[in-house]
């Protein structure tokens, strides 16, 4: 019997298969997966021979009015090639009325197939691409993903796919059984993990028209007659990307705001600033903070910084320097003269980022001290972040959140997200947080 990946590991180790044993139980490529391999490219081969002329109504299926080669670059076009082949040669209906793809033509048109053949051809006919949500990672082995459509869990073998994917990630691909292992067919649809749920709705919703017309419709069949409908999920966001709407955690349009004053007396400044409750010294600057909750955390509203005889307040939206400007000339009367407000959209910023020339102070830098301050950082950040009001929680804290059932799903999507995006960087070699103690802070299944 197969070890169930949550069962303690035959080897006798006392940990669960998943934790030890199970990354060694991928195998190289066998018989079949090599006759499936050759069997594609004669495929291709027939399709090209006798069907030619249908290549046109193929790319219009596939790809509908979107120009592969007016939107992707050279890099991604490769990709989407294979995409587009191998969708021609598993699920593109040749014959529509006899509901009959290339496979089933080149099944009819080869009566000598060997058994081995005709099994992998059976097999790579049935197949259906489905959406998977990546929950292990065995770097350069393979995978285990979740099949979020159609159910179930695979332990799938695959080498490339181990460099670029992490927990977490979504992605549609075709999953075939040779060799008595799972692999990936080559087709690979990779998704924003924000896009998940509507994603999902969106399917369900297609296969329930879909079923109007054929009661007796399986999921199976829906993704078999209709697998475009991923490409059409991928390049529509290269087409039309969601625009981004940024914002503070009470709600405000995010804007880096900065007002700059004169000072007239430096000293009173700062003892000033030291006597207002809301203003905190932080070595040579001081930090501006929202009254404190029940639990002792407190939202940063901006930062305040001296230098010379400047006096420069930053927030990061219009609303919150307009209240900063106004408590701070109640609470330091006649030693400040307001200059000059500027503002810079959070994306221009961005944009003027990557354009600058690397830092070489930065690259300088070692890499264990990089981690070591960007650990720090996201400690204290995440410890803050369990009971803060967050908008995307409808105001609550985590904390709160996970008492109700609803809420419970809202924190579990948030921390896959940020756990993806530190997965991303530390396969980026960048430094990276382990957000797993925040799942047992708040004793939530990572599964889950």
């Amino acid at each position: 019997m197969k070890t169930g990946r949550n069962n303690p590991c035959p080897c006798g180790s006392g940990k669960k298969y998943k934790r030890c044993c199970l990354s060694t139980t991928y195998v190289r490529k066998g018989r079949e997966g090599s006759t499936s391999e050759r069997l594609v490219q004669d495929l291709l081969g027939f399709f090209k021979k006798n069907f030619e002329d249908r290549l046109d109504d193929a790319h219009f299926v596939f790809w509908d009015k979107f120009i592969p080669g007016k939107h992707l670059n050279d890099d991604i076009l490769p990709f989407a090639d294979i995409n587009f082949r191998e969708w021609l040669v598993y699920d593109y209906l040749i014959d529509e009325k006899n509901n009959r793809t290339l496979i089933d033509l080149y099944m009819e048109n080869n009566r000598k197939l060997s058994s081995d053949e005709h099994r992998v051809l059976t097999m790579m006919k049935h197949s259906v691409i489905s959406l998977y949500e990546v929950q292990e990672v065995f770097p350069e082995k393979g995978l285990l993903l979740k099949d979020l459509l159609l159910e179930g869990e695979y332990d799938v073998r695959e080498k490339t796919a181990t460099r670029n994917l992490g927990k977490w990630d979504i992605f549609a691909t075709r999953l075939l059984h040779v060799d008595g292992v799972y692999i990936m067919s080559g087709s690979v649809y990779s998704y924003p993990l924000k896009q998940k749920e509507k994603i999902l709705e969106d399917i369900h919703a297609e296969f329930e028209d879909y079923r109007l017309d054929f009661p007796d419709a399986t999921l199976d069949d829906f993704l078999k007659e209709s697998s475009e409908i991923f490409n059409f999920y991928w390049y529509d966001i290269i087409q039309n990307p969601t625009p981004l709407n940024l914002a503070t955690t009470s709600g405000e349009p995010f804007l880096f705001s900065k007002a700059v004053f004169e000072i007239k007396d430096k000293q009173s400044v700062i003892t000033g600033l030291k006597k207002t409750n809301g203003f905190e010294r932080d070595k040579d600057d001081f930090v501006w903070l929202d009254k404190r909750n029940k639990e002792g955390s407190a939202t940063v509203l901006g930062n305040i910084e001296i230098k010379g005889d400047k006096l420069i307040l930053a927030c990061n939206s219009k609303e919150r320097l307009e209240r900063g400007k106004k408590f701070i000339l109640e609470n330091i009367p006649g030693e400040l003269i307001h200059k000059a407000d500027t503002f810079q959209d959070p994306m221009e910023a961005m944009k003027s980022l990557k354009e600058r020339p690397p830092n070489e102070d930065v690259n300088k830098i070692p890499m264990e001290i990089q981690q070591q301050v960007y650990t720090q950082f996201m400690q204290k950040h995440c410890e803050k972040w369990l009971n803060d009001n967050i908008p995307a929680l409808d105001g609550w804290t985590p904390v709160q959140a996970i008492k109700t059932e609803e809420g419970r799903k809202k924190v579990i999507k948030l921390l896959k997200s940020f756990e993806n995006d530190e997965e991303h960087k530390k396969r980026q070699g960048e430094p990276f947080y382990d957000l797993s103690w925040m799942w047992d802070r708040l004793g939530l299944e990572r599964e889950g």
